[in-house]
């Protein structure tokens, strides 16, 4: 398994490093992917707790169910 990237640590590296060690269009672009990695990492959060609620809330209505049945 791969060790996840540490997004702001990899983001506080490029932004301090001199213009001239990276290859100018290669700069942008990955910051451009780091930032997007970032978003799909918070919406994939927010949809596993919305997952976890959804099954509390199915749980708590099926022992619901059974006490009428």
């Amino acid at each position: 398994m791969m060790k996840p990237i540490n997004i702001k640590s990899m983001l506080a590296m490029i932004k301090d490093e001199p213009e001239d060690k990276y290859i100018p269009v290669l700069k942008p672009v990955l910051l451009q992917a780091l930032a997007e990695i970032k978003q799909l990492r918070r919406k994939n959060s927010q949809l596993g707790a919305k997952a976890a609620r959804y099954r509390r809330e199915k749980e708590k209505l099926e022992d619901a169910l059974a006490m009428y049945q």
